[in-house]
């Protein structure tokens, strides 16, 4: 779909003259939660039309009017896949190709990153994994691999590797390909770094080692990347920024925004709990945009996400509202 069929659309949103209860077809605006939402917080355009009894949708990115996923689903919530479900990187390139029966995972399911290479291969029966399953970074390394049964029970071992092919994690899964037993967690260096226990799923405790693999006493818990500052903190820093440049620049129309617009980060922090990289997922204007990047770029610490006791390279999503809501 080009942009002047995407703009067309939101002309028929804005007039109020979606299709719902007619030819049985319905569109209307998502956020990027996938929730129904005003159209000036659009991430996505659904357009769902009646195929038989089952509903053919397409969600499309509402700042780019590109596709973004394609596929059947048999109930009206559209939740419950159904046959070949396509999915799209912003960038129009394929994302995911997956066969669903009934809502879950059926057969060869491959995922692909934004440059086309393939990252995630796995079979599945029933949404559970059986046979293998592989997983790789963006360089092409292998970062996880899968052993289950052939019969689909999700009964199993799994490995999880660093990029230079050292063992990071491994253990056993059971029925539903739920963790099991033991499992070991190993710090770069190779040394011990945690064990888990676990009973068909369920978590019954952890022990913690040192970088020396001696057992301490202490809470080593997994914990995602943050910044150190408290969130209060970074909006107000951008309230204050942001107010600074509205003073400044007096009928600039991008001053303005309606209550409830938004912006999503996706920030990058590495095992050192520097900030690398940070990407603008959901945009507002160019200068608010990096506005905000800018405001992060600025904090210098953060706390890098930890696994199995050992700190990693990560992301994190992070969104902040607009228009009167700081």
């Amino acid at each position: 779909m080009n942009k002047i069929v995407l703009f067309f659309s939101l002309l028929i949103l804005l007039s109020g003259n979606a299709f719902a209860g007619k030819n049985d077809t319905l569109q209307y605006p998502l956020d990027y939660w996938f929730k129904k939402c005003e159209p000036h917080q659009a991430h996505y355009i659904r357009v769902a039309f009646k195929e038989g009894d089952w509903w053919h949708v397409q969600d499309i990115y509402a700042q780019t009017g590109t596709l973004c996923k394609d596929g059947l689903y048999s109930d009206d919530s559209m939740t419950v896949g159904e046959g070949m479900i396509f999915f799209y990187h912003p960038n129009g390139k394929l994302e995911k190709k997956a066969r669903h029966i009934k809502g879950k995972l059926e057969g060869l399911v491959k995922i692909y990153d934004t440059a086309g290479h393939l990252v995630d291969s796995g079979i599945y029966t029933k949404g559970i994994p059986k046979k293998a399953h592989y997983k790789w970074d963006s360089d092409g390394k292998l970062v996880f691999k899968g052993e289950y049964d052939e019969e689909g029970y999700g009964v199993g071992h799994e490995w999880e590797y660093y990029p230079d092919g050292k063992m990071a994690a491994v253990g056993n899964t059971a029925v539903g390909a739920k963790r099991d037993s033991i499992w070991t967690f190993y710090y770069p260096t190779g040394v011990m770094s945690a064990q888990d226990f676990y009973d068909k799923g369920s978590k019954m405790g952890r022990i913690c080692y040192d970088e020396k693999g001696e057992k301490y006493e202490a809470t080593c818990e997994d914990a995602p990347a943050q910044p150190v500052e408290k969130p209060e903190t970074i909006n107000n820093r951008f309230g204050q920024r942001y107010q600074d440049m509205k003073d400044m620049g007096s009928g600039d129309a991008f001053y303005s925004f309606k209550k409830g617009t938004y912006i999503v980060l996706k920030v990058y922090i590495d095992e050192t709990g520097k900030m690398t990289n940070v990407d603008v997922l959901h945009t507002v204007h160019p200068k608010v945009d990096q506005l905000i990047v800018d405001i992060f770029k600025g904090i210098t610490k953060f706390k890098p996400a930890t696994k199995g006791n050992v700190p990693m390279k990560s992301s994190y999503e992070q969104a902040f509202p607009l228009g009167g809501t700081l």
